[in-house]
């Protein structure tokens, strides 16, 4: 039930405003998104669980359990690999798009590892960011954080709504078989030894999953109750270690695939001698050089997608895109008096000049015309991202102007970025109650709760309609997978309580019974009646 009326408005925690000032662009709301789960520090965000790189979270109790020889940053990988490689490319069909979510009984698809990152990847989902573009990000962070060469990535990826076509190369298979699988997802015999090498460099082969690859007799050391066997000796480190020591006959020696007594399921040296090991002399070169080759191949497979995906511009920093606005709300009082505030970041990517101590950040006004409002920008002391790509820095600021002037952008060190003040939420005037549970990617967080989400936004028009409509999307579960999906069909009507300046002001008090997890991935649109959303995307939740 939905109730519209007047309130008196509370100030709504800024950390939790995401994409209310921006222009209304989905692809551009994507990448922030993607941006601020991969670069940005936070309590439990994604690279939390699977920071060290050898532990192994348990999605039914959201704890850490390393009794059974598991290790999560692989399992990240494996459900990508098994989501991409029944791609067709000739027809363009299949890929990377969380429809292993359905698959997840089949026999090629044994074992827990699939569901168990499905169920982690739902604490951060949302409108903007898929589970595949997740399932991606998954194998991305961790390949970088673990040792690797860091992937580009990019989002955009849609979800299916079923299974796909099966086709997971399995061990038992023959080398013909192996090769004509890859080469459907559109990967030469090269490619394909590379990715399987790549792919091997975190984990191992389970005893409880796959009993006719370790057998009684199989060499290594099991590790754990599932019984794990790595596939080299730096198990929680991505590295050319299964390489070299396949070819040298130490360690591991290539991993269970290779050295299992079982022939039939030697599938990896079936692999790796096709060409007389010609492939893994190459990438044995150097760990510079293996590592890159991972990169590429893995970029390859996250971005093999249905053809009518199309995918954003890519999130990973480089030297001249390490600078982004980051947390920017925009408010506005009853006597029109604006503000803008937040902070931008500065990642230390290799080949970027050294942070500077401060940032001008000087004002355009709603003409586009440079202005004489600015704001120094102060570097925070220390470290705030996830460290993938270096060393992160924050510059928060507030700058205030009246809204006469209003606000088209901002320029900082030479670059300009937008905004704009025709439609935004006032975060000085909405809140939400009661304050939810703190985000904790836990089974806790599925206990509902009636939430009333109080919310004003500004309308900058000279003909102003008596009602805005907001649409809200809030992650549902669906038959068939553990994967969410998105709901859309809750909308509210923001009713006119006044105007502020050249601003019209509408108010709401959205009032819905959610979970915690339903809440943080819950996100907002606003839009007068007949036009596209002046407001895409705005995150009233503080994640």
């Amino acid at each position: 039930m939905f109730t519209s009326y007047l309130y008196t408005c509370i100030f709504i925690a800024t950390s939790a405003l995401v994409g209310a000032q921006y222009p209304p662009d989905a692809q551009s709301a994507t990448v922030r998104e993607i941006e601020r789960l991969y670069l940005d520090a936070a309590p439990n965000n994604l690279k939390s669980l699977i920071t060290p790189c050898s532990q192994y979270i348990d999605s039914s109790t959201g704890q850490v359990d390393n009794s059974l020889g598991r290790q999560t940053a692989a399992e990240w990988i494996r459900v990508a690999f098994h989501d991409f490689v029944t791609a067709d490319v000739p027809t363009r069909s299949g890929g990377l798009d969380a429809s292993i979510g359905f698959e997840a009984t089949r026999g090629e698809n044994v074992g827990t590892a699939f569901n168990d990152a499905l169920i982690n990847f739902s604490y951060y989902f949302s409108k903007a960011v898929s589970m595949a573009d997740l399932i991606a990000l998954g194998t991305v962070m961790a390949a970088g954080h673990c040792g690797g060469t860091p992937v580009s990535m990019r989002g955009g990826r849609v979800d299916a709504t079923a299974a796909g076509p099966s086709g997971v190369p399995q061990p038992q298979d023959d080398l013909q078989k192996q090769l004509l699988d890859f080469s459907n997802a559109g990967f030469n015999r090269d490619d394909t030894i590379a990715l399987t090498a790549c792919g091997h460099s975190l984990g191992g082969v389970h005893k409880n999953i796959f009993p006719d690859v370790i057998t009684d007799d199989s060499p290594g050391t099991l590790d754990g109750s599932d019984g794990r066997i790595a596939f080299d000796e730096t198990v929680a480190g991505f590295d050319v270690a299964p390489v070299t020591e396949y070819l040298k006959g130490t360690g591991a020696k290539g991993g269970p695939l290779v050295t299992t007594t079982n022939t039939t399921v030697q599938s990896d040296l079936r692999l790796y001698t096709s060409d007389n090991n010609s492939t893994m002399q190459r990438l044995s070169q150097s760990n510079s050089y293996f590592l890159s080759q991972c990169s590429a191949v893995f970029q390859r497979m996250i971005e093999t997608v249905p053809g009518s995906v199309r995918l954003t511009p890519n999130v990973s920093p480089t030297a001249t895109t390490n600078l982004k606005p980051a947390s920017i709300y925009l408010n506005v009082d009853w006597k029109g008096n604006m503000a803008l505030s937040g902070f931008f970041r500065y990642i230390q990517v290799s080949g970027a000049a050294t942070a500077p101590t401060n940032l001008q950040v000087a004002l355009l006004g709603r003409d586009g015309k440079s202005t004489s409002t600015s704001a120094t920008a102060t570097k925070s002391s220390t470290d705030m991202g996830t460290g993938i790509f270096g060393a992160t820095y924050r510059y928060p600021f507030t700058m205030n102007f009246p809204a006469s002037t209003g606000i088209s952008g901002v320029t900082v060190n030479g670059q300009t970025f937008k905004f704009q003040d025709t439609m935004f939420v006032v975060p000085g005037l909405s809140s939400v109650s009661p304050t939810p549970p703190a985000f904790v990617p836990t089974p806790a967080m599925s206990a509902t709760q009636t939430y009333s989400i109080n919310m004003t936004v500004a309308y900058l028009t000279t003909n102003a309609p008596t009602s805005l409509t907001a649409t809200l999307s809030i992650p549902q579960t669906q038959t068939g997978t553990v994967s969410p999906k998105v709901d859309g069909s809750t909308t509210a009507t923001l009713n006119q309580i006044g105007n502020a300046g050249p601003f019209a002001l509408y108010s709401a008090i959205i009032q819905k019974s959610l979970s915690a997890k339903q809440a943080y991935g819950s996100s907002v649109d606003v839009a007068a009646t007949g036009q596209s959303p002046g407001i895409l995307f705005f995150k009233p939740f503080n994640t």
